[in-house]
């Protein structure tokens, strides 16, 4: 199995126009974003730049305290790219303090460099740098007053279209702050899919994550439901977006 490369994934899906990343969310799938390959990975590289920006790379750690949402498989994306360590967990995680799938068994005092959030009030005061994050569909502004200390992260769509300059991805390094899982750790962990279009119901974060780099790893593509739709609603979306739905 060819190892993991954030930086070499994002090359090979900018190079695509067909849909990447389909997202449903609200009650039954009434919010729908598509996102084809080019996209995807210009939202990348403009958050990816943004952590150049702020000094963001090995050993730091980047906490993405958000919802199963498209915008949350970008910030995890991004923060691999500079080779920094992600956490789901709003404190910032703690290596070794999870199981080995990437979910967590408690808390943690991790650190972290930035929070990607959508509940920017829970981190103000917080010595990181607090991105809020509006989930409103291909939203560029934050809708609202912002905490002292944290920033719109409309702000970050001023960041280049390509990538600037990717990290150091060092393999032994931790890319799962909260399981401690290593970048080496992730071939397996990711996997590579069949190069269809799967349709799926994430649990997690982190489940969404490693299925949607699964899927674009192996040259297919996501359809993703955030919340699960009646079984007559999601058979009928499935077949509109050509899927296979998948447990």
């Amino acid at each position: 199995m060819t190892a993991f490369s954030p930086t070499a994934l994002l090359d090979a899906v900018s190079r695509t126009r067909q849909p990447h990343l389909t997202w449903y969310g609200g009650p039954d799938g009434s919010e729908r974003v598509e996102l084809s390959g080019h996209v995807l990975a210009n939202w990348v590289a403009k958050t990816a730049n943004f952590l150049d920006e702020e000094g963001v790379g090995e050993g730091d750690v980047v906490v993405v305290d958000l919802p199963v949402h498209w915008r949350a498989v970008v910030w995890v994306w991004a923060a691999w790219i500079r080779g920094a360590a992600v956490s789901f967990m709003p404190d910032g995680g703690s290596a070794g303090g999870a199981d080995n799938d990437g979910g967590s068994d408690g808390g943690g005092d991790g650190g972290a460099a930035v929070v990607a959030t959508d509940r920017p009030d829970r981190h103000a005061g917080r010595d990181a740098v607090v991105v809020a994050v509006s989930l409103a569909p291909l939203a560029l502004r934050w809708d609202g007053e912002l905490p002292p200390g944290a920033m719109d992260g409309g702000e970050i769509m001023g960041q280049a279209d390509v990538l600037v300059m990717p990290g150091a991805v060092v393999r032994g390094e931790t890319a799962v702050a909260d399981s401690g899982l290593s970048f080496e750790d992730l071939d397996a962990a990711i996997g590579t899919g069949d190069g269809t279009r799967i349709a799926f119901v994430p649990g997690s974060v982190w489940e969404l994550a490693r299925t949607a780099f699964s899927a674009w790893r192996g040259g297919g593509s996501v359809v993703v439901f955030a919340e699960q739709p009646s079984e007559g609603r999601r058979d009928e979306l499935v077949a509109q977006e050509g899927a296979r739905f998948v447990e």
